[in-house]
């Protein structure tokens, strides 16, 4: 792996930079849950569905669903070692919740 190059950030801050990596991490799990959701949706169907193409094709999807839950586990693996300390991440985290709870109204913005 390539070390990042050597730049100084002038635009973003730190607190910018967790955000983003948290942010990132948080879509990744996300993307985790939902595929195993789907995952667990196709083994219960699989149990029932009379042989077919519809059944055929839920073997391919839970398949592909599995091939994807290794891809992102090992995304999620990978980005590990880029995440802030744990209380920068946990401070990361305060801040994008709040500005998502900003975003549908439930809360003002700090500034």
């Amino acid at each position: 792996m390539n070390p990042e190059p050597a730049y100084t950030y002038k635009a973003l801050t730190q607190e910018e930079m967790d955000d983003i990596v948290v942010e990132f991490l948080k879509a990744q799990e996300r993307d985790l849950f939902v595929h195993n959701l789907n995952r667990k949706r196709f083994e219960n169907m699989l149990q029932t569905l009379p042989p077919g193409e519809f059944r055929q094709r839920i073997q391919q999807l839970k398949a592909e669903t599995e091939q994807r839950i290794s891809e992102v586990d090992t995304i999620i693996r990978a980005t590990a070692n880029q995440l802030p300390p744990q209380t920068r991440l946990q401070a990361a985290a305060q801040r994008i919740a709040a500005r998502q709870e900003a975003a549908r109204g439930l809360r003002t913005p700090q500034v």
